[in-house]
């Protein structure tokens, strides 16, 4: 008989049957029976889901192993309801209207491996202990007493009595969800057999107390599962919040009279404070306090399921026993603000997911001992700041073997150039949702990156040197960009962005044809038609770079011209402003009111050409004998190893008044020039405009080349002439000279 072959009567009323191996498999579900019908003895496999049951049929094949009774209207169970079928391998009589199951219902069914009494809110967890009762001596592998109390009502404690029976069984999965157990008393977790793999709390509103230490002796233990703590249960006005609940009735079952059920009977206060503990806050504030702790887990547990809690609670530090092989915590959606940890003997785990748990604050050092995690899922957090400010990439530092990293929805304004430097490994790198408005992370040493997610941020393009880091990955293999949501620009300064996406190769610019940009006046320009987009652009922005270095140019001769004409104009004044700075900031060469209370060293400073020192040197000694006055000149006076420039300046500076004889050698001397200058500087900007050169005209026709700038002073009479060689007249000159010299009037 073929696989899907469809029987008549014979194989039962309006059934569908299928055969596998000899066996012949009856698929009744849905058909509104509430009698069965006649099958043969090779059925073994009969499905009645969704029919109208009150009773478990008594006419079935007897060697039937596979039995589905969910959906019923089944009220009660008793010894005499499964019996007859001893060879029952597989049972489920879940979403019933069971009120009670009695002891000795499945006592005589050894080969039941698979129990399901799910979704019976009538029955209560107190229906536990007879079923462990009668499953004690069984091959039970899977037990699921899921919604076994109504939705709302008051809140149960697990006991040792509902499960102790079940220790000596080979169970591996215990499903226990949604039945309001706030507590589990202290025991029961040593009592479940060691077999167990997989345990089922979620969906309960366990509180935090010392059982909590007890799931270290569950050796075997893979999977557990404490997700939907106190969670939200979306109310049915005609359905669960009008349902009867049975939680104050006495079930009527096995007595079990160990010592710690007596003790826990008597003393249900005592106990209740013990195992109680409060919330998840409370329970790690009480860890925090304590100097030396350790939280041991099942060494063989694998997964663990902490999500969708409703526990506000602060990671705290949380130092774990070295010897465990866990290896995947899903922690999403609760409520953990913070985490400050660290956290400590989980070096095997490689999956954590952490995300909806608007967290805003993770330390640095709380990742620090999760050396070998492959997967982090930090989404939906506010993670913002944290990442921010981590400019020396310190938060993901030892994560050396990252290979998928989700950062999206955490609202990052930016990323620092070195916030992923040891992630060499990464292979997925998701930051969509964002607020970035650049991307200059270096990725360049990540070389099996194979999905960059930059999508629903702010960028307008991508940086040149992410685009050349991603061709030069691109290379080796396929490398997928995902830009979708970005305001993206097509301007002329993006005019490369825009030429990357239509020509790398190796790149897959994930749902291009979904992709927009800004265009001259159009905001959401479609880049599907990509091709014409870069025909105009490159039309647009050639004559746009032409005119740009046109004008470019322009600006910077009109700029350098303009600067140039500025300084030629104030040279002497720069030159000037630029050498008393230095005077000042070095200290005066000449220390004043050493030899008199004057503030000028000398009388005079003497400018002159080398070529004419003769003349000066017998003038100056004359002057200097005659009326006791103080030359400086730079034969005699200037400091040697000082600078020429410097030895001017505080020759003009430190003298009242300069002296210039006027030569050709004089105009045609760049230094003497130069003095000259200093000393007109010096009169306009130091002694507030009073004249204090004075020129002596030793050649006559030397005044033809005077300089333009010079013709104020021979105009203002500043100057004398020298005489001719009379004797009478030379001691005339000298007579006034030294006289205008001594005198502290400026003016002449």
């Amino acid at each position: 008989m073929e696989a899907g072959t469809r029987y008549g009567y014979p194989c039962g009323n309006r059934c569908h049957c299928t055969s596998s191996g000899g066996n012949v498999f009856a698929d009744c579900a849905g058909l509104d029976l509430n009698k069965a019908p006649d099958f043969p003895n090779n059925v073994v496999g009969i499905n009645f889901a969704k029919n109208n049951f009150q009773n478990i049929p008594q006419n079935l094949p007897q060697n039937v192993m596979y039995l589905d009774l969910s959906h019923n209207n089944l009220h009660s169970l008793d010894d005499s309801s499964v019996e007859k079928y001893q060879q029952l391998r597989n049972l489920s009589v879940s979403r019933n209207k069971l009120v009670n199951i009695e002891i000795g219902t499945f006592q005589t069914i050894s080969n039941l491996e698979h129990l399901e009494i799910s979704n019976n809110n009538m029955l209560t967890i107190e229906a536990i202990s007879n079923i462990s009762f009668d499953l004690k001596h069984s091959q039970i592998k899977t037990l699921n007493f899921e919604k076994l109390q109504c939705t709302y009502g008051v809140s149960q404690i697990l006991k040792v009595s509902h499960i102790v029976f079940l220790k000596n069984t080979l169970l591996q999965e215990l499903n226990l969800a949604s039945n309001r157990i706030n507590s589990l008393e202290i025991g029961v977790l040593v009592s479940l057999p060691k077999s167990l793999r997989v345990l089922n709390l979620a969906d309960n509103v366990l509180s935090f107390g010392l059982y909590i230490m007890e799931f270290a002796v569950l050796q075997s233990l893979e999977i557990l599962n404490v997700s939907f703590q106190s969670s939200f249960h979306q109310m049915g006005m005609t359905g669960d919040f009008f349902e009867k609940c049975n939680d104050t009735r006495r079930f009527q079952g096995v007595v079990f009279n160990s010592s710690v059920s007596r003790k826990n009977e008597n003393n249900n206060d005592i106990n209740n404070e013990k195992s109680f503990g409060g919330s998840m806050s409370d329970f790690f504030n009480d860890l925090t306090k304590a100097k030396n702790y350790t939280i041991y887990l099942p060494p063989n547990l694998r997964q663990i399921y902490y999500h969708d809690n409703l526990y506000k609670m602060s990671v705290p530090k949380l130092p774990i026993g070295p010897v465990n092989k866990l290896t995947h915590v899903y922690a999403q959606r609760n409520i953990m603000y913070e985490a400050i940890g660290p956290i400590t003997g989980i070096e095997n785990v490689r999956y954590i997911d952490f995300s909806g748990n608007f967290c805003g604050y993770i330390s640095k050092s709380f990742f620090k001992n999760f050396t070998g995690i492959e997967f982090l899922n930090l989404s939906n957090n506010a993670l913002g700041q944290v990442f921010e400010k981590d400019t020396e990439g310190e938060f993901l530092l030892n994560q050396i073997r990252l290979l998928s990293l989700d950062l999206s929805y955490n609202r990052i304004h930016r990323l620092s150039a070195d916030v992923f430097q040891r992630n060499d490994m990464l292979v997925y790198l998701n930051l969509s949702h964002n607020s970035l408005n650049e991307f200059t992370v270096q990725i360049n040493h990540m070389k099996n990156l194979s999905l960059l997610d930059l999508s629903f941020n702010q960028l307008t393009h991508l940086g040149s040197s992410t685009r050349k880091t991603l061709n030069t990955i691109a290379k080796e293999k396929e490398v997928v960009v995902n830009l979708l949501g970005n305001p993206l620009k097509c301007s002329c300064e993006n005019l490369d962005f825009v030429n990357w996406i239509h020509n790398s190769q190796a790149l897959n610019v994930f749902m291009l044809q979904n992709y927009t940009c800004e265009f001259e006046s159009i905001k959401e320009y479609p880049l599907k038609e990509i091709v014409n987009l870069l025909q105009k652009m490159e039309k647009k922005c050639s004559s746009y770079t032409l005119i740009t270095v046109l004008v470019t140019t322009l600006i910077i001769v009109a700029l350098t011209t303009t600067v140039s004409r500025i300084v030629f104009r104030y040279r002497w004044k720069l030159r000037y402003m630029y050498y008393v700075a230095k005077e000042k900031y070095h200290g005066q060469v000449f220390d004043n009111d050493i030899i008199r209370k004057s503030p000028y060293r000398f009388d005079a400073f003497i400018s002159y050409a080398d070529k004419d020192s003769s003349f000066v040197f017998n003038i100056t000694r004359k002057l200097e004998n005659e009326y006791d006055l103080r030359l400086c000149i730079h034969h005699r006076d200037f400091i040697p190893g000082t600078e020429i420039m410097d030895n001017i300046t505080n020759a003009v500076h430190c003298s009242r008044r300069t002296v210039c004889i006027m030569t050709s050698h004089f105009l045609d001397s760049y230094w003497c020039m130069f003095e000259l200058n200093m000393a007109r500087m010096e009169a306009i900007y130091s002694r507030k405009g009073r004249n204090v050169l004075f020129l002596i005209i030793l050649e006559k026709n030397a005044m033809k080349n005077v300089p333009l700038f010079l013709m104020d002073l021979i105009e203002s009479q500043s100057y004398l002439e020298y005489p001719d060689e009379e004797a009478e007249e030379e001691i005339a000159f000298r007579s006034r000279l030294g006289e205008t010299l001594k005198s502290n009037d400026c003016d002449f």
